[in-house]
């Protein structure tokens, strides 16, 4: 009998402890990372433009950075490529110095319609630098809770 006692109190003191426990508090998920946030920054050199008017050379200039402007990630961090206008509206791409190994046209770039619209004599060679930076994101604001000072 002393046995059958000791075993229901032992069931009767978990069950008190059971109800006096405090029941965990749910946890909170972790607030979500803000995504790496970086821009893309373009470099534009017109290296070879024979006969070019002011005019057309600015022109030429905003054609090849209309032609990097959708670019928001470069991967592996910079590309560095040629951009050749043709006579005729044809845009080229290469790699800088001829070499094929060199150069290197990010996917963003190729996707673009490779024309112009500048009226050219001779062909005008860009050397074109792409290099993505990046920049700290905002921290979101906190409430304050507390007294005036």
């Amino acid at each position: 009998m002393t046995h059958r006692l000791s075993a229901l109190a032992a069931v009767l003191m978990a069950l008190a402890s059971c109800k006096s426990a405090k029941p965990a508090e749910p946890t909170k998920p972790p607030e979500p990372a803000a995504p790496p946030i970086a821009m893309v920054h373009s470099s534009v050199v017109a290296t070879s433009c024979p006969q070019v008017t002011q005019f057309n050379a600015k022109q030429a200039e905003n054609a090849i950075k209309k032609l990097v402007e959708p670019c928001e990630r470069i991967p592996g961090g910079a590309a560095r490529f040629t951009a050749t206008m043709l006579p005729g509206g044809q845009i080229q791409l290469g790699s800088p110095e001829g070499d094929p190994v060199e150069g290197t046209v990010p996917t963003c770039v190729t996707k673009n319609v490779l024309t112009h619209k500048v009226f050219l004599r001779k062909a005008c060679v860009f050397q074109v630098e792409l290099e993505e930076r990046p920049i700290m994101a905002p921290q979101p604001a906190q409430s304050q809770t507390g007294t005036d000072s």
